[in-house]
């Protein structure tokens, strides 16, 4: 199952053992080195690690409410949360020719593998949104503080292939 940011944010973390809401998603930290989600943050200083989550669709399903640990007790997460990385709002930008093509907007996470599957860019100008595409994590070359870098697409490519073409002519 996929569930993008923007739906999990927000989302009742729910004990499954007393049926009760224990708390609600804050924030989701990735691993920019891999993608994954290491963890939902439910405040500034609180965690539920992505292996302690059991399920998520409606709610953010955990086994106990002890699972909400503080985001100092695991090394990791406070190390990508000091980072201060965060991936909406991010620029994305080509490896080759640094074509902006826009910032992430949304980023779909495939709640099975707990890792990001796809990344949704636009253009924006004031409130709209255009020349909108979807990325797949497998075209992304380096998530960074205040970048995302990906293999450049065809239109890219063809678009600099054509006014390399175009001054060669004009010579």
């Amino acid at each position: 199952m996929q569930k993008t940011f923007s739906q999990i944010i927000g989302l009742p973390v729910v004990d499954e053992m007393t049926q009760t809401k224990v708390a609600m998603v804050y924030d989701i930290i990735v691993d920019p080195e891999t993608g994954k989600v290491l963890a939902f943050a439910v405040d500034k200083n609180n965690i539920i690690v992505s292996m302690d989550v059991d399920r998520l669709n409606s709610a953010l399903y955990i086994s106990d409410k002890e699972h909400i640990i503080p985001i100092d007790d695991v090394l990791r997460v406070k190390n990508v949360r000091e980072m201060r990385i965060w991936i909406i709002g991010e620029k994305v930008i080509t490896r080759r020719g640094k074509l902006l093509l826009g910032t992430v907007t949304d980023y779909e996470i495939d709640t099975t593998q707990m890792a990001i599957k796809n990344i949704y860019v636009a253009k924006t100008f004031l409130l709209f949104h255009f020349s909108e595409r979807i990325i797949s994590i497998k075209d992304v070359v380096k998530i960074e503080k205040k970048s995302i870098t990906v293999k450049d697409d065809k239109e890219a490519v063809l678009s600099e292939e054509a006014k390399a073409t175009s001054r060669a002519m004009a010579v």
